[in-house]
């Protein structure tokens, strides 16, 4: 028998070992590259509808209500749906001016400025923390107040 050459300080070589299989793999991929092309379809979905929505502005006609359209030329099909036609739609709702309503309800007395602007209670965490110092609140109160709120966020870490 001949003689092998053996250095006995040379580490012996690792064994290969199967990865183990873990069910939730392909499920968390199919999630991961779904949502990749959920970012991409969005931000391509609103790069044509802001050039669909300039070219309706700038050619398009209006109705009595202020929405604006263009008529395809023909109907479009896609999915279960024809489209003949691009609206833009106006719409509108009323909002307060809080520096006016403030203006006007002052001018017209303490009373109707408080009715229209009530005191809301907020709390101030800080002071809490100034109060237990003082000795106005105690540690066993601020364990009541002061609760942990546990929770969880879902996302794939990449490298």
């Amino acid at each position: 028998m001949p003689e092998e050459n053996i250095d006995s300080t040379a580490s012996p070589e690792p064994e290969s070992k199967p990865v183990p299989f873990d069910p939730v793999i392909p499920t968390f991929r199919e999630w991961a590259v779904l949502k990749a092309q959920q970012t991409e379809l969005t931000s391509r979905m609103n790069k044509l509808r802001d050039k669909v929505v300039a070219a309706v502005q700038s050619r398009g006609y209006a109705d009595h209500k202020g929405s604006q359209y263009i008529d395809l030329p023909f109907p479009i099909p896609v999915g279960d749906s024809e489209y003949i036609r691009i609206k833009r739609e106006r719409r509108v709702s009323i909002v307060a001016d809080l520096e006016a309503a403030e203006r006007i309800t002052k001018g017209r007395g303490d009373q109707v400025y408080r009715r229209a602007f009530p005191p809301v209670p907020t709390l101030d965490a800080d002071e809490l923390y100034v109060l237990l110092q003082e000795g106005e609140l105690s540690e066993e109160d601020m364990d009541q107040i002061m609760v942990q709120k546990e929770t969880f966020a879902f996302r794939g870490l990449t490298t």
